[in-house]
């Protein structure tokens, strides 16, 4: 009598990098507001972000001149570039300096890339 070899489980297929969706970004945009142009600048901000969920928070830092102003595109945004360009215009003339940006991905919790 003739044994067969012991069988493997089969391997899982390989997964490449090329496959994976690149995890999605949040943007975050940071700049800063001179107190005697808060309401202005808030109504700008919420007229050009024409309803979408774009976050904006203020820095909790008490200072009595200027708010520094954060921004939040996140990741179930349809076109972060459209509404960030939107906003941007129509806030340039209330930052104080320049618009700074910069972009993040999950690595842990909802949202992470696996």
């Amino acid at each position: 009598m003739t044994t067969s070899p012991p069988t493997r489980a089969a391997a899982p297929p390989a997964v490449h990098p090329a496959d994976r969706s690149p995890p999605p970004v949040e943007l975050y945009v940071y700049y800063r507001v001179h107190a005697d142009q808060l309401a202005a600048a808030l109504a700008a901000f919420e007229q050009a972000r024409e309803g979408q969920p774009v976050r904006l928070l203020q820095r909790h830092d008490n200072d009595p001149v200027f708010q520094t102003w954060m921004e939040i595109y996140g990741a179930d945004l349809p076109d972060v570039a459209d509404a960030e360009r939107r906003i941007a215009a129509a806030l340039g003339a209330f930052a104080q300096g320049p618009r700074h940006r910069e972009a993040f991905a999950a690595v842990a919790g909802p949202g992470a890339a696996r």
